[in-house]
This record gives structure tokens, C-alpha cells and sequence, in this order.
């Protein structure tokens, strides 16, 4: 039987029992049982209570510390939007597998098959869209499932009504 104290190995035999310049076969060889170099577990008590080790610490902030307010400072009007990193492009989408009109809505960024569209009118979570982007003289029909959906939090995006969903492409 394994236990945590010992850890079985499996070796060819040696000495006597194998003759010289005899290769030993795999019945031959032998358990050996080598005794385990590692540290017993630990309670989980005991673990919390160890306060030498950083990671298990808990980690206090002072958050007036003026060095971290002049950091914060910095960042405050920042916000994790990165609709303008890309050009806008309006596109036309079609809703459900229907093959009725159209409804214009922007396209603000995509990539790696996602897209992110900005619409002024409700998409529900997991709905099929047609995407249809116009070039010159032709146009390209891109289709995607809402995987999530919600109001625009902008200025604008407030008083026009519009709304972000993000699709991935089938």
C-alpha cells in the first residue's frame, strides 16, 4: 500500500541474483521503497497563522498615503472603454434568421471573431445577427450571436439611447 511517508520506486536487481553481462528482464525487477523527502501538510490553521510568508499575509493599503493619492490622482477620468481605437463604420444588421429589413447600427471594434456594435434598439442575448459591412461596390455578410448586451454609459450614448452589444462570430 502507497502512503504519504514513502514513495515505491521500481529497480532491476543487483548483486547475486543477476550473473555478469546479463541484461535483467522486466519480471526481474524489484520494488523499492524510498523514503519520501517532503514536508508533512499543513493544517490549514496553521497555514493562516504563518504570517512570515507574503503570499498568505493579508496586504494592507493605506489609502492616504500621498504617494498612492497622487497615482490615483492620474487615473480617475480614466474609463475602460475602447470604442474609439478603431475607425466606426456603419454597418447594416439583420436580426434572427428572418430575411426581413435591415437596421443600421455602427460597428466600433472587432477582432479575432468578436465584434462590438453600438445600436439605438434592443438585441436580446443570444440572438443570430447578419452583419452586412458595404465596400465601393459590394458588401460583406458577417454573421454573430449576442453574447452580452448593455446600455451606454457615455454621455452621448445616454441621450441618443444607444446601446453596446458584443457578438462572437459563427
Amino acid at each position: 500500500m502507497h502512503n504519504d511517508a514513502t514513495c515505491r520506486k521500481r529497480r532491476p536487481p543487483t548483486g547475486a541474483a543477476v550473473p555478469a553481462g546479463r541484461v535483467p528482464q522486466a519480471q526481474e525487477w524489484v520494488w523499492r521503497v524510498l523514503p519520501r523527502h517532503r514536508r508533512p501538510p499543513q493544517r490549514m490553521t496553521d497555514m493562516m497563522a504563518d504570517r512570515s510568508n507574503p503570499t498568505r499575509a493579508s496586504n494592507r493599503v493605506d489609502w492616504n498615503d500621498p504617494q498612492l493619492q497622487k497615482l490615483l490622482g492620474k487615473i480617475e477620468g480614466w474609463d475602460l472603454d475602447n470604442r474609439e481605437s478603431q475607425p466606426r463604420m456603419d454597418v447594416q444588421i439583420h436580426v434572427g434568421w428572418s430575411a426581413g429589413g435591415g437596421k443600421m447600427a455602427t460597428l466600433v471594434w472587432r477582432r479575432e471573431k468578436v465584434m462590438v456594435l453600438e445600436a439605438n434598439f434592443p438585441i436580446p442575448t443570444g440572438e443570430y445577427v447578419r452583419v452586412d459591412t458595404f465596400f465601393g461596390d459590394g458588401m460583406r455578410s458577417v454573421w454573430g450571436v449576442v453574447v452580452e448586451g448593455r446600455a451606454g454609459r457615455r454621455a452621448d450614448d445616454c441621450s441618443n439611447g444607444v446601446s453596446i452589444y458584443w457578438l462572437h462570430e459563427c
